[in-house]
This record gives structure tokens, C-alpha cells and sequence, in this order.
């Protein structure tokens, strides 16, 4: 779920409570643990949007670095933990403009094309899971920023890849 989504899901979720309660919206978010923690979701969801948002205003060597580092750190984490942590970046991916989102999907494809095996098919995994979650609008958004992505490769590489990432979107 992108996080605009996400944030009116919470804030739905969050009006709700503060309905039933009689005292401010300002005491309320003191003292329901509820909405603390949806406080918390948005602050986590808007906090990973501005981290891509900065990385992908990066050069290229940054980028491919930033990224590098978050699959290193995603590598460590227990496989429930990693796919939500990946989802939640991919997700504040979806927020940005398209021709930002252009430039990290592109690091991103260049980074899967330089893993082993192991780490290439275990992450390829986890994007799959994630990207399945998305609306049909997002997984189309992907695809044209795949394609974009892998316009220069040479042929074969080009149609290996493209045909990689139409699994994991359909």
C-alpha cells in the first residue's frame, strides 16, 4: 500500500476512535495507546518516503550506495521483518515523481544485476511478495520505470530482465 493510502487508512481508523471519545483530539492522542501507534505507523511510512526521496536526488554512486547499505540491512533481518521492511520502502518509492522514481528503480535494477545468486533470488522473493500487494495502477507505474530502466542494456539482458520483473508483476 503506498503510503498516502496508508496514512487515510490510519487516519480513518484513528477518527474513528476519537469519536468515541468525549474529550480533544489533543488529549486523546496522550492517552489512547491506539492512536499512539498510528501516530507512530505514519510518522515510520513519512519518514521512509523523505529517506527515498532524498536518495534518489542522489548521483548515481550514491544511490547505488544508499541502496546497497538497506539491502545489507535488509539481508539481517528475519524474513517476516525484511518483507515488511522492503514493502514499506518500495511503498514510499510509489510516492515519488516519476522521474525520481525512474532513477531508483534504475540503481535498483543495476544492484540486482551485480548479486549472487542467493542474495538475487531471495530478494527477487521478497519483491515479488510486496508487489503483489500493489493496485494495478502501481505495478503499471513499475513496469514503465523497468522498461525505462533497462532501455540501454543489450538485448538479451534487456528481455531477461524485463521478462524477470512481468513475473513478479502479474
Amino acid at each position: 500500500m503506498i503510503a498516502e493510502e496508508k496514512l487515510e487508512e490510519l487516519a480513518k481508523a484513528c477518527e474513528e476512535c476519537i469519536g468515541n471519545d468525549s474529550g480533544s483530539i489533543d488529549e486523546h492522542f496522550q492517552k489512547c495507546p491506539v492512536c499512539k501507534l498510528y501516530k507512530e505507523q505514519v510518522e515510520t511510512v513519512s519518514c521512509i518516503t523523505e529517506t527515498i526521496k532524498h536518495i534518489a536526488s542522489k548521483s548515481e554512486k550514491e544511490k547505488c550506495d544508499a541502496l546497497c547499505k538497506k539491502l545489507d540491512e535488509f539481508y539481517s533481518m528475519p524474513d517476516d521483518q525484511r518483507l515488511e521492511a522492503i514493502s514499506k520502502m518500495l511503498d514510499a518509492e510509489g510516492e515519488l515523481s516519476e522521474a525520481d522514481l525512474f532513477k531508483i528503480v534504475t540503481t535498483r535494477v543495476e544492484l540486482l544485476t551485480k548479486l549472487p545468486k542467493e542474495k538475487r533470488v531471495h530478494l527477487i522473493d521478497m519483491l515479488e511478495k510486496a508487489m503483489s500487494r500493489w493496485s494495478e495502477d502501481r505495478k503499471l507505474l513499475e513496469k514503465r520505470a523497468i522498461m525505462n530502466a533497462t532501455e540501454d542494456y543489450f538485448l538479451l539482458k534487456k528481455t531477461l530482465i524485463r521478462r524477470m520483473f512481468k513475473k513478479m508483476l502479474s
